[in-house]
């Protein structure tokens, strides 16, 4: 299976999905990460998060930020779509507080349509699955929790190598905040640590898709 975890920014994997990158990463699935903007300082620490997390393809885009060059990210981000061609794809909450983070959301959901539509391309992919994550806003109502508790050590160790990042909300914020919210998570889910999603439905059937119909 392939997964695609995609974001805004460095640290935005870790924080939000780095126990359930690391999970099925070490079960053997094909990862890759794509992160939409970075600068020079982030983007060696996202890479060398990524190592930590066990990711195949760590991807990141060079744009200063997300919601100013939406249009030309959702290019590249069909491009990634149809060269990785991800079962599932991981992404932010439409209603995050940042700016960047809702931009996001939107190009993926609209790079996901338009992936999928064979008028465009020669060879469409369409998305299975499509779930958002947590990273400081909470979701109040969880569709998944799934169990990190044997790779919460990876979380925390991506996440340690932000240190551009680690001051932002006073010392050890990012740390225990993430650490405090695993635990909640995974008292939900009677375990440890885990980590939250939301399943957003996706068109399956369309005139401009491959496939036309489905049964129930």
């Amino acid at each position: 299976m392939k997964l695609a975890f995609v974001f805004a920014h460095p640290d935005d994997e870790a924080l939000s999905s780095g126990g359930t990158i690391a999970k099925y990463s070490t079960l053997g699935h094909e990862v890759s990460t794509l992160c939409l903007s970075s600068d020079s300082v982030r983007k060696e620490e996202y890479f060398n998060a990524t190592k930590i997390l066990g990711v195949q393809k760590p991807i990141i885009f060079d744009c200063p930020d997300v919601e100013s060059e939406k249009l030309e990210i959702t290019k590249d981000f069909i491009n990634y779509l149809l060269n990785f061609r991800p079962e599932i794809v991981v992404t932010h909450l439409e209603n995050d507080y940042h700016i960047d983070h809702r931009a996001t959301y939107n190009i993926v959901l609209e790079g996901i349509e338009w992936a999928a539509h064979e008028t465009q391309h020669k060879n469409p992919h369409l998305v299975n699955k499509l779930y958002v994550a947590e990273t400081t806003i909470l979701i109040p109502n969880p569709h998944i929790l799934v169990d990190i508790s044997n790779y919460y050590d990876q979380k925390e160790e991506a996440i340690k190598c932000y240190k551009s990042q680690l001051s932002k909300g006073g010392d050890n914020f990012y740390i225990n905040f993430h650490k405090n919210r695993t635990q909640m998570r995974g008292a939900q889910a009677s375990t440890k640590h885990a980590e939250a999603f939301l399943k957003v439905p996706l068109k399956q059937n369309s005139p401009f898709y491959e496939k036309k119909h489905s049964e129930l």
